[in-house]
């Protein structure tokens, strides 16, 4: 049984503190229930930097309660934290980060793209940890282009890149602490696919660019699709190129605190979260 499409929502652009760097965000969505685990996606550009940029409009961050993915769709970004991971994951390539009990980081792109420009577009992701997990350690992934298993179906018009959980029982790229599903899928024109949803999960789904009809429904660029939680199939036709960012998880049902870069159930732990960072016990940051 088909799942029931219950909106499709459009997106607008918000420029950032610079001037040439701009996002969309369709999440948060004002029914949290309907996203929950999901708590924010922002898609970055795309957008052409000029050169002698500003890069990328941020500086070290603190971070807990939440997991981030970050899809690297065009140009690059450079990951470094407190913990001591650092890494420069490329086009195509993924950052999954449980930031969990703690830590402080920096997102940024290299200093030749800075004074050279040149493409950028990036998707990030905020998962929410259910309460017995905010505490674990924290824990950073990078994974190039060339290690995301990749599943073609429909003769080729349809690749599906599986940075975490699975496909038709084919294993992505990173196990999520709560087996999250998480798929970039391009198709042609054309092109068809189906994923059968697990009873209970609630549905990501993202149109980054192209049109395709889900379950009967139209959707266009930046378009958001939300679903009633009934049925277990989305059937996806493609009318021109797309690209799709699909993730199912199981809802928490948890209460959400949230302030700033903390995500906690109460708003006791985000005044604790917010004193651990100033004592230190998010680690140190060192450029």
């Amino acid at each position: 049984m088909q799942k029931t499409v219950n909106k499709v929502v459009s997106n607008h652009r918000i420029n950032g503190s610079l001037s040439d760097y701009y996002f969309y965000s369709p999440l948060p969505y004002q029914d949290g229930k309907a996203t929950d685990p999901f708590l924010l996606l922002h898609h970055h550009g795309p957008m052409t930097l000029p050169p002698e940029n500003n890069g990328m409009p941020f500086g070290p961050h603190a971070h807990r309660g939440f997991e981030t993915v970050t899809w690297i769709l065009k140009g690059h970004v450079v990951h470094k934290d407190s913990h001591g991971y650092h890494s420069r994951i490329d086009e195509g390539g993924i950052q999954w980060m449980s930031a969990a009990r703690g830590l402080i980081h920096n997102e940024y792109v290299e200093k030749s793209f800075k004074e050279e420009g040149g493409e950028l577009e990036l998707l990030q992701l905020w998962i929410n940890l259910p309460a017995k997990l905010k505490m674990t350690p924290a824990k950073y992934t990078g994974v190039q282009q060339q290690d995301i298993p990749v599943i073609n179906a429909d003769n080729d018009k349809v690749q599906v890149a599986i940075a975490g959980g699975s496909w038709n029982g084919h294993k992505g790229a990173v196990s999520s602490l709560t087996g999250i599903n998480a798929f970039l899928i391009h198709m042609q024109a054309e092109g068809r696919a189906t994923i059968n949803v697990a009873q209970g999960r609630n549905v990501l789904f993202y149109v980054l660019r192209g049109n395709v009809a889900v379950n009967g429904n139209t959707a266009g660029d930046r378009s958001l699709v939300l679903f009633d939680n009934d049925g277990d199939a989305i059937d996806i036709t493609a009318s021109s190129d797309a690209i799709i960012l699909y993730c199912d998880g199981e809802p928490l049902n948890e209460p959400v605190a949230w302030h700033g870069p903390y995500v906690m159930n109460t708003q006791t732990e985000i005044m604790e979260a917010m004193r651990d960072e100033r004592m230190g016990k998010f680690g140190f940051y060192i450029d």
